[in-house]
């Protein structure tokens, strides 16, 4: 008599990078899966495949979404630009003025030495270099 045993493999289940779920063999790289429990059964509740209506659904709620953190990103890109300009042209500023200058607790202005001026400079080039591209 010979007794055959069903093979299963083992099944992954992850969310991609545009935040759709997806199944494999194998979990992918740099990314978190989790391991599906293979089941004989039918997908679903019963049997019962969903409606396109569901899965318009579901595809307009994944799209929704991916818009939302499209704005985000957009938005925080925005404000990176806008900082770096802000940068550069501070950057500007200070290499073109004679003296530069701090504020004291009485508001008094107290000129920095040259070395001081020189350090600020840096600073401001080394901040551009770092998150200006």
């Amino acid at each position: 008599m010979i007794f055959l045993s069903p093979v299963y493999a083992q099944i992954y289940k992850w969310v991609d990078e545009k935040g759709v779920t997806q199944y494999g063999p194998r979990p992918p790289q740099g990314r978190k899966a989790q391991e599906v429990q293979n089941k004989l059964a039918s997908p679903g509740g019963g049997g019962k495949a969903p409606s396109w209506q569901d899965q318009e659904q579901e595809f307009q709620n994944r799209r929704f979404k991916q818009e939302q953190a499209d704005a985000k990103s957009q938005t925080q890109d925005e404000k990176q630009r806008k900082a770096c300009i802000e940068a550069r042209d501070n950057l500007a500023q200070a290499r073109n003025a004679r003296r530069l200058y701090n504020l004291n607790d009485k508001g008094e202005r107290v000129f920095q030495s040259d070395q001081e001026r020189d350090a600020s400079i840096a600073r401001r080039e080394q901040y551009i270099a770092s998150r200006c591209h």
